[in-house]
Parts: C-alpha cells; structure tokens; sequence
C-alpha cells in the first residue's frame, strides 16, 4: 500500500493468446463456464478485432469452455466460395466479393445458439454484420498494434492479404499496414455512430 491506495505493478508479463491455455487452469475455467451458461440463453458469441489479436485461439478455448461449437467465419467464406483460401478469394474476387460472403456468412451464423464465433477482422466495416452480431453477444479482443505486427511478422503474411506487401522488414511494414488500417476503421466508425 502506498499512502492507502493499492500499488500497480507495472511489470506484470502480458500473456499472449498462444498461452491461453497455460493460463487458465481447466477445473477453474470449465466451473466459471457452468455459473455463466445459463445466462447466455444460448446466444451466439461473436469474437472481434484486428487481424492476429487471437480470436481463434481465444474462441477454441472458449467454445470448449462453454460447451459450445467453434466456428471461424473465414472457414465460411472459404466453403461458401468453393474451398479456396481467403487470399485466393481476395486475388480472384476482390475484397468486396469476399466481404459480401462473409456479410452472408454471419448472417447465417446469428441465427444459431451456442456458438463461439471468430469473425474477420474487417466484419466489423460493415453497418448489416453488426445487425447480426448484435442477436448474439460481442466481444472485442483488444491487442497493441506492436503485439500484432510482431505476431504477424513472425509466421508471415501470406494469408493475410490485406498485409501482402513487397519485400522489407516484415514487423515494420505489418506495423504501418495495420496502423492505416485501425485508421480506416476508426473513421468509419465515426461516421457510421
């Protein structure tokens, strides 16, 4: 205590969503999910934010947590378009092809209980996908831009197309690519409140 307020301690390791399952002991998680299922009334849980901040790992997790199915809306898309990878469906359609699937996708999925759904990280562009998230419960999974160019620098940029770039530090070029990108969104949020 200092001067009777709690002490911070700054120095607290930032987990990384790839530690998640260290984290949480499985006892402790799997009792906290039985108190809190039954308030969910069975809704959907839509996982959103930018592009490497763990959505998928975190909704793996979750969904086993809660005894719920697992679904990336991604995988959606790329069903729907015929088993092609996101980049492909980019490279041959065009981002708007791929955002009017995805649109199609979680409006399909928001009509369905008890699942853990791990969005796109440009879902949340589109006015109608907050429609369908909003029959559900979102969750924003919040990471620093450094965090996520560095998760994305290290395993490549290859399925992610909008950071295809040309050659050059990867971390920095994820860095600024991403920087724009939270810049687009936000002033899209802005004009859309």
């Amino acid at each position: 205590m200092l001067h009777g307020k709690k002490m911070i301690n700054y120095d607290t390791p930032r987990m990384e969503s790839g530690d998640l399952y260290a984290f949480f002991d499985e006892r402790l998680s799997k009792k906290k999910a039985k108190e809190l299922v039954p308030c969910l009334n069975s809704c959907c849980i839509f996982l959103i934010g930018m592009m490497g901040c763990g959505k998928t790992t975190v909704g793996k997790v979750l969904s086993e947590a809660l005894g719920y199915a697992f679904v990336d809306s991604d995988t959606c898309v790329e069903q729907a378009v015929g088993e092609i990878s996101v980049a492909q469906i980019f490279q041959q359609h065009g981002e708007s092809a791929f955002r009017d699937n995805e649109s199609k996708a979680l409006q399909e999925l928001s009509s369905k209980s008890q699942q853990v759904v791990a969005t796109g990280g440009g879902a949340v562009l589109h006015p109608i996908n907050w429609e369908y998230m909003r029959k559900g419960i979102t969750v924003f999974l919040d990471v620093p831009l450094d965090a996520l160019a560095r998760r994305i620098a290290a395993v490549g940029t290859d399925s992610r197309p909008l950071l295809d770039f040309d050659s050059g530090d990867p971390y920095t070029k994820a860095l600024m690519r991403l920087s724009t990108l939270l810049e687009i969104k936000a002033s899209r949020e802005v004009f859309q409140s």
